[in-house]
């Protein structure tokens, strides 16, 4: 079963460049990197409707939903920022780059992450062995650069 989520890792991971591209096209087409990550998200979320209503996933009572704290809301905040960053970012230093950099501050915050057990994960104490391959990613942002 690890294979299969490991499987889903990299195949999102490999549409992350794919996306870029087609939103900073779509930005140029739309004439503003805002109004195409609006477009992006307004189709995702389409998409996303259509599963639930197909997948009959039951809506939430009001009662939890209310109760939840507030930085539970701020995930689509972070994929707002995320895509806007991406269509702004990514025309200007290239794909390889962004992704590069966008990696490495994934490393950064996934460390602090399971160091520290935030968000419900589980603690994984940060080590020599992950800080060198927390090392070794950020130099290979800066050696792609290097052009």
């Amino acid at each position: 079963m690890n294979y299969l989520y490991t499987s889903l890792a990299f195949f999102v991971g490999f549409l992350l460049p794919v996306q870029v591209g087609i939103n900073a096209e779509l930005a140029r087409f739309v004439n503003s990197p805002v109004l195409a990550a609006l477009i992006s998200f307004a189709v995702g979320a389409i998409c996303l409707l259509a599963s639930v209503v197909l997948l009959r996933v039951p809506f939430p009572a009001v009662g939890p939903v209310a109760a939840m704290p507030v930085w539970l809301w701020t995930g689509g905040l972070i994929g707002a920022a995320v895509v806007l960053g991406s269509i702004i970012a990514g025309p200007k230093i290239g794909a390889l780059a962004l992704v590069g950099i966008l990696l490495a501050g994934q490393l950064i915050a996934s460390v602090l992450i399971d160091h520290f057990g935030w968000l419900g994960f589980p603690v994984q104490k940060m080590n020599a062995v992950r800080l060198f391959g927390v090392f070794l990613l950020v130099g290979g942002f800066f050696l792609i650069r290097r052009n």
